[in-house]
């Protein structure tokens, strides 16, 4: 056989515009596959740190002797536990059956990114309003037993933390949202490309 018309056909044959979706199966298992496996190290990395927290808020709760300090610290202790059981019944990832076809596996990760992204976008209601009841008594038990020429200096200092912390984590979630938007978007022109 003549190499320059085999690669001539081969070229003809890839050049020739693809029907239906642009990603395989595979392809898609893949990227399924990597994208489980960061959600799962961002679900350990958060509980972990969300343990952590827990032990040092137990610490505190069971070392305090002042009553408004031991309710705040209980509080903090709820809104971690809330948080660290929503992730796991919210945001864990599924994992992909590997009997599916192209369009179904398209599908199947198509609303997994979109389930992550509503998680992360949504991150108010789940992760930071939780703490807010801790944060309010923490407020009142500062005021309460703090010396009064430092008590509004600190309070405020304190205040401006939470809140820059608060912005800063809820910006950050804004922006993985609209990353996984992108995939979204990316996996939807892939089925929809015919």
């Amino acid at each position: 056989m003549n190499p320059i018309v085999d690669r001539q056909a081969q070229q003809i044959w890839q050049s020739q515009p693809l029907e239906g979706m642009k990603m395989s199966a595979d392809a898609i298992r893949l990227r399924a596959g990597k994208f489980e496996r960061r959600i799962d190290r961002r679900n350990l990395r958060e509980n972990i740190a969300g343990v952590f927290v827990i032990a040092f808020f137990a610490h505190s709760l069971i070392t305090t002797h002042e009553i408004l300090f031991r309710v705040t610290w209980g509080l903090f202790i709820v809104g971690m536990i809330w948080i660290l059981v929503h992730l796991r019944l919210k945001g864990t990832p599924r994992s992909m059956p590997g009997d599916m076809g192209a369009s179904t596996c398209l599908e199947f990760f198509r609303s997994e990114l979109e389930r992550q992204r509503d998680l992360v976008k949504n991150v108010w209601p789940w992760y930071l309003a939780p703490l807010v009841p801790g944060y309010l008594a923490l407020n009142a038990a500062f005021i309460y037993h703090s010396p009064h020429p430092i008590r509004w200096g600190t309070l405020t200092l304190m205040d401006a933390f939470f809140v820059a912390v608060f912005a800063g984590v809820w910006m950050l979630n804004q922006r993985a949202a609209r990353c996984l938007q992108r995939s979204v978007d990316e996996l939807t022109a892939a089925q929809d490309a015919k």
